[in-house]
Order: C-alpha cells, then structure tokens, then sequence
C-alpha cells in the first residue's frame, strides 16, 4: 500500500513540475490532468484501464502545453475545445467527473493585479499577486508598476497561488 501511495505522489510531482515549467494556468483540463495523475499512480485499475488513462493523461498533457504556447485562442475558443476533448476521452472508454464552468471560466485574462487577485478570490487589491510576481520575475524594475499583465505573469500567478472560494 505505502510503495501505491508513493507511486501516486511522484506521478502528481511529475504533473506538477510539467504544468508549472510551462505556465498551464489552472482550468478544468489541467484539474483533470491531475486527476489521472492520481489514477494512474495508484494503480488501482486492471491494465487495460491504465492503459486508456494513460493515453489520456498523454493527450490531455499535449493539448495543455499546446494551449500554453497558443495566445491568439479566446477563453470561450478554449471551452469549447475542453468539452470536445471531454466528450472524445469518454468516448475512450474513461470515466471521468463532469466538469462545471463558471462565468469566471469564460472571462478574458485580467490586465492588473488587483483583477486577478479578485478573480482567485483574494480581497487584498493585488498585494499578494504583487509579491508572488516579484518572485517569480525578478528582472521587472522595482517599484514599477505591473500593468498589463503579460499572459506569461497570469498564468505564473495561477500556477503558484491557489484560488480561495
């Protein structure tokens, strides 16, 4: 049981250290992402369910870091394309948890940190994302301000600080 367990924890290491290097801000696909991460850890399946976790764990990996790469897609563009990967990874054969959106899922990046703080439901007016991006872009001249933000810095804040509801 504890080798299971250690196993579950390093393919969520694995997930994280992937999603993190490549900015993958939080949504469903990337909470799904883990999701099979965990699944295929624990091994608690017969081989042919860890096989189509795999290959969907393998997909899902992909389209992230595709999306990572890819700015000129709208937020809608990029839901629309969740529930048809959704719908082609159930098709496989992969039971996996229904997905809610909320209206936060549809709206575009926010431009200051105080918007994004807001948005991850923080009521500081941006001091904690202010912090966060100091840390995590040490180049930006001190003192100046952060505005806009880049999609680089969005995505930096929502890899590293987790939303508060």
């Amino acid at each position: 049981m504890e080798s299971s367990h250690t196993s579950e924890v390093a393919m969520v290491a694995a997930t994280w250290k992937s999603v993190e290097a490549s900015g993958i801000p939080d949504s469903p696909v990337r909470r799904m992402l883990f999701e099979l991460a965990e699944r295929i850890g624990s091994h608690a399946t017969n081989g042919d369910d860890l096989a189509l976790m795999s290959a969907a764990y393998r997909a899902l990996m992909d389209v992230l870091h595709e999306r990572a790469r890819d700015d000129s897609k709208t937020p809608l563009q990029i839901q629309v394309d969740v529930q048809r990967d959704l719908r082609e990874i159930r098709a496989m054969g992969v039971d996996v948890p229904d997905v809610s959106f909320t209206d936060e899922d549809f709206d575009l990046p926010p431009s200051k940190p105080g918007e994004l703080a807001a948005q991850l439901g923080y009521a500081d007016e941006g001091r904690v994302v202010r912090r966060l991006l100091r840390r995590g872009f040490p180049d930006h001249e001190r003192y100046s301000r952060w505005e806009p933000l880049s999609t680089a810095q969005v995505n930096y804040v929502r890899a590293h600080l987790p939303p508060r509801r």
